[in-house]
């Protein structure tokens, strides 16, 4: 039996291993088949045991594969982590962050952000993990009850001897989170090679890769064309293809400049070339000209259709600078009849926080680079890109804000953005992405198609895969866990599996033992209600990823079947498929 609540030795071997007292608490909760044993212990002070509540860390697979390339790394080597924003990096950080302080009661963490909004944002997400962050007042030692601390590279950078103090004293290790902002100011890269070079461990983590500009980062491994280095990569079409992030749609707008002096007319197109696009860009962007109010008229007009399916959905401005800020505040006023939350840099000007913003209904939300990067707002599902800033870094960064899954039925994210040859360069890109990734959504519902019979001897039977029981090895029947634990004896020993079987025999080893068998959580049935819930959603994607393909709206896709809403579960399989189908023709 799985006894609920730890024992007193259970939870003194771990206080003696970890250096914590507190109360005992699963890493993988009870209710979910964790079990009540010391390796699944972990001690937490009452008031974070209940700010923990309910949260449990389930890993994403790729988030699996990082942790096995992160337990086979070289120790005390720097760990490069490149994954697209929204995918989870957060988590991933945190979960490998704990499980190394776990092996030694003086382990410490230490978190270095680009913002004071991530500061706070982590600091919060930590506590899921059993992890209290200091944020301020950092001395030679953490204060008492924290394991670690966040802080900002430009902090890191003006107090880099007392990191490098809180380093020397104890095993540490250190999460760099977007560590290319240490390429944009050199006394930033100077500060964490100073105030880190003894941490035990380093986690570099970006959203994308980059190249240096002639400025390496410390910890950073280049390639020969000055590439940032991954030690673990997941990208945009592997994101897409495990549903982590939405897919995008780009609105490209041509816009016009008049020169007040000369009347000189000037577009901005795709056939533009860099140089001329870089002039026109900036003055195309005056709130008080007609393309921005043009714009945000489109852009708010997609976030009303998304507020029908998701009312909660929100729209995100990214602007120049505050002072534009605050301009095209006003336009989203006049165009909504709403005044938006804006968070920028200037506490004069800001009216409103990312976490207020977070929780709140608010429509729209204006803001230059504070939001841009690493600030988790999964409610916001349209952007306007409004700011002159057109690196293919900042531009993924920026998108990442809305490309984020939450189990909606938001599948979408819409991006609006002036039709810049650079911007429409780094979309295609993603585009590009989307396309690989519907068809390969796209072959894997196909297989079973291929291998249907044709005859009509099969043609009026249906079959489903109801999962393997048992297993038939060198003769006998085993059960499927059983076979599972062989499979494993036999991948680590090298021998035939037949062989391993027999040595199992001979030492008496059972299938199962009663006790194994009771920690076995009971398999979730799937319910009709969840199934057509689940398909309704693939139809969904499929429909809207078929729709990008061909070039039309994808209202024309669904208008080949009866609405959606009203079919059954035999007419969502069949639509499932052809859409697939479709996808796989194109």
């Amino acid at each position: 039996m799985n006894m609920r609540n730890f024992t007193k030795k259970q939870k003194l071997a771990v206080e003696l291993v970890t250096g914590r007292s507190g109360d005992g608490d699963h890493v993988q909760p009870h209710a979910r088949g964790g079990r009540t044993t010391v390796e699944n212990c972990q001690l937490l002070s009452t008031p974070m045991n209940q700010r923990k509540g309910s949260f449990e860390f389930r890993p994403r697979k790729w988030q699996s594969k990082f942790f096995e390339r992160w337990n086979s790394r070289s120790q005390g080597d720097s760990f490069m982590l490149i994954a697209i924003p929204g995918s989870g990096k957060t988590f991933a950080a945190l979960e490998a962050a704990r499980k190394w302080m776990q092996a030694g009661p003086d382990r410490r963490l230490i978190v270095v952000v680009p913002t004071d909004n991530l500061r706070s944002q982590w600091q919060t997400e930590a506590v899921n993990f059993g992890i209290d962050l200091q944020s301020k007042e950092f001395g030679a030692e953490f204060k008492d009850g924290y394991q670690g601390g966040v802080a900002t590279y430009h902090l890191v950078a003006n107090n880099s001897l007392v990191f490098r103090k809180l380093c020397a004293v104890a095993p540490t290790m250190v999460i760099f989170d977007e560590i290319h902002h240490c390429g944009e100011e050199s006394h930033f890269g100077k500060g964490i090679q100073e105030g880190f070079e003894l941490a035990r461990e380093r986690l570099l983590m970006s959203g994308t890769p980059w190249k240096s500009n002639g400025q390496t980062i410390p910890f950073v491994r280049y390639d020969s064309c000055g590439f940032a280095v991954g030690d673990y990569r997941y990208d945009y079409p592997d994101a897409l293809t495990d549903s982590v992030v939405r897919y995008l749609v780009f609105d490209y707008a041509k816009g016009s400049i008049t020169n007040g002096i000369t009347n000189e007319r000037s577009e901005i197109s795709e056939n533009i070339s860099d140089d001329e696009a870089s002039k026109r860009l900036r003055p195309l962007l005056d709130p008080d000209g007609d393309y921005i109010e043009k714009q945000l008229s489109e852009a708010h007009r997609k976030l009303m259709d998304c507020r029908r399916s998701v009312p909660d959905a929100a729209g995100l401005a990214i602007c120049i600078d505050q002072f534009h800020a605050v301009k095209v505040a006003r336009l989203i006023e006049k165009v909504t009849g709403k005044k938006p939350s804006i968070i920028v840099s200037d506490s004069d000007v800001e009216n409103d926080s990312v976490e207020n913003f977070r929780k709140s209904r608010d429509e729209w939300l204006v803001a230059v680079k504070k939001v841009s990067e690493g600030t988790d707002i999964k409610r916001l599902q349209v952007l306007c890109y409004l700011t002159n800033v057109t690196s293919e870094l900042f531009f993924r960064q920026v998108i990442g804000r809305v490309s984020r899954v939450r189990e909606l039925e938001d599948y979408e994210g819409y991006i609006y953005l002036p039709a810049d040859p650079r911007l429409i360069a780094a979309a295609r890109n993603i585009e590009n992405a989307q396309v690989v990734a519907a068809k390969e959504d796209a072959k894997k519902i196909g297989q079973n198609e291929r291998g249907e019979a044709t005859t009509a001897e099969f043609a009026i039977w249906e079959t489903e895969h109801n999962g393997t029981e048992t297993v038939l090895v060198a003769g006998e029947r085993v059960p499927i866990d059983y076979y599972r634990r062989l499979e494993t004896w036999a991948e680590h020993t090298q021998l035939p599996i037949t062989k391993v079987r027999e040595l199992a025999t001979l030492m008496a080893i059972p299938a199962m033992t009663a006790s194994e068998n009771a920690h076995q959580p009971e398999p979730e049935q799937e319910t009709r209600e969840a199934k057509e819930k689940r398909l309704r959603r693939s139809c969904s994607k499929l429909a809207f990823r078929y729709a990008r393909i061909i070039d039309v709206e994808v209202q024309e896709i669904h208008g080949r079947f009866p609405p959606q809403k009203n079919m059954n579960l035999d007419q969502l399989k069949n639509k499932e498929r052809k859409i697939a189908s479709w996808i796989r023709k194109a």
